[in-house]
């Protein structure tokens, strides 16, 4: 079994990251190996290694000087020519210029996108990709075909240079071709279902892929905070749009873990007849109800377990914060999560002190044991601007804490009244108005988290979630087999 993931397991924490571990330990049976695209060399596994996780390749989109000499496997072709041959002119160039027009153009669709890919992955299998890359006339192609296009010619060289290193950087997963396995399971609809679009082309591989965010929504959202210019952003929108519907086209099944993803599969195209939402479960035993929220006589806390990022939008939190404060004397707020954003970490540290919020705001890091962190608080806390279904909320509803959350993704399918709140993102003062209604009846709120708990008992466990893996992969094994 094959997982691919990107940006998050086994080297960064967070709910992707606990979906795929979950899974890897849950399914026992099972022998995996991961596939982990990563930003850049400089990360360290987070996890404690499963044993039936038989290899991790760690496959860096940045700061490799070749890729070929990065982690390399036994039983991978060596590329022995540095120089390009034969095969450049008559495969490499042609598919590049067909991915080139396919993608950052927008003249082509999945079937091109992919025809390209294969092309270029049976290249890197026997030649240097980077030597292609950097070859002269590569750039001459990619610059001249840009410079046809009515909008794309106003780019500047610069950008034209960024963007064509981009491109390189982007199909790295290229120069690690994995073994075929029996399934490849992709966890994002993103540059890491790159190797199970190849696998399933070439080799008939059974391909599921899971979607926790809409990859593409998130990556515009992004984009929408670039400072580049409309031609640069416009190219990197195609680049993502173009990837998402290759890996749409070619997935045998798609496990989305929200509706709200599924509804944004049905928009961008998926024939919803191979779409099988499967939501995210947790196990009971790790966020046992061991003290009911608002009990003692201390003041209340509020409990917010989040990595510090912009997604999940801390800057709300704290300013939705410093208005409870001012109603209510005392009350607390923790919060749980590591900086995966060091400068949106910095902006938050210096936003809780320009608020003025004192002590009583506190930035915990991350934490070993969730369960412990949420039953010292009494009301859970999530300010996202975008989730796909949160294991923070099914994590704090199974504690027996009751919720305030902003309405995003599938958020609204955990949480529900009368233990949740709903509010509209970046609303401080209506985050502000929902906890402070929760918060108004204290001695409430532990009938509140016994009808959570409850509620993730009947839907959203460990063994309903990894039963329904069991299912998902012998269905799409039987497709495969009838495809």
């Amino acid at each position: 079994m094959l997982l691919t993931t990107e940006g998050t397991y086994p080297f960064v924490t967070g709910g992707v990251s606990t979906w795929a571990h979950q899974l890897i330990t849950g399914l026992e049976e099972l022998r995996y190996e991961v596939y982990a695209v990563v930003a850049n060399t400089n990360v360290a596994i987070r996890y404690d290694r499963p044993p039936n996780l038989a290899e991790v390749v760690h496959v860096p989109l940045w700061g490799t000087e070749d890729n070929t000499e990065f982690n390399p496997r036994p039983g991978w072709i060596v590329r022995r020519a540095r120089r390009n041959g034969p095969r450049f002119g008559t495969e490499f160039l042609p598919a590049y210029e067909q991915l080139v027009v396919s993608v950052a153009l927008g003249n082509g669709g999945p079937d091109d996108t992919v025809a390209a890919l294969c092309t270029l992955a049976d290249y890197a299998e026997r030649n240097s990709l980077k030597a292609a890359m950097r070859d002269p006339r590569t750039w001459r192609l990619f610059r001249d075909t840009l410079a046809a296009h009515p909008l794309f010619r106003r780019l500047t060289t610069f950008e034209a240079i960024d963007l064509a290193r981009s491109v390189y950087r982007y199909l790295a997963p290229l120069d690690y071709p994995p073994d075929p396995p029996a399934i490849v399971h992709a966890s994002a609809a993103a540059f890491c279902a790159i190797p199970a679009v190849v696998l399933r082309e070439r080799s008939g591989v059974p391909f599921l892929l899971t979607e926790h965010g809409v990859y593409y929504r998130e990556r515009l959202l992004a984009l929408g905070r670039n400072d580049a210019n409309s031609p640069y952003r416009v190219f990197l929108s195609n680049f993502y749009a173009a990837v998402v519907a290759m890996a749409y086209s070619r997935a045998d099944l798609i496990a989305p873990v929200a509706h709200f993803n599924a509804d944004w599969e049905h928009h961008l195209g998926v024939d919803g007849e191979k779409i099988r939402p499967l939501p995210n479960g947790v196990d009971p035993d790790r966020f046992p109800l061991a003290r009911p929220a608002g009990s003692g006589d201390g003041p209340l806390t509020l409990v917010a377990v989040a990595r510090l990022e912009r997604l999940k939008d801390i800057h709300t939190l704290l300013r939705a914060f410093a208005i409870v404060q001012r109603r209510i004397p005392g009350i607390r707020l923790s919060i749980h999560g590591p900086e995966s954003d060091i400068g949106y970490a910095r902006s938050c540290y210096a936003l809780a002190e320009q608020l003025q919020l004192g002590p009583h705001c506190r930035f915990e890091g991350p934490t070993a044991d969730v369960g412990a962190a949420l039953n010292a608080g009494d009301i859970a806390v999530l300010s996202s601007i975008s989730e796909g279904f949160p294991f923070a909320a099914v994590e704090a509803l199974m504690a027996g804490r009751p919720m305030v959350a902003t309405e995003v993704g599938g958020v609204p399918e955990v949480i529900r009244p009368p233990y949740g709140r709903l509010v509209a993102p970046q609303r401080p003062p209506e985050l502000a108005d929902a906890i402070c209604e929760l918060a108004a009846d204290r001695h409430r709120l532990a009938i509140l988290g016994d009808q959570a708990r409850q509620a993730m008992l009947d839907g959203y466990t460990l063994e309903t979630f990894l039963d329904g893996h069991r299912k998902l992969y012998r269905e799409v094994v039987e497709r495969a087999h009838r495809r």
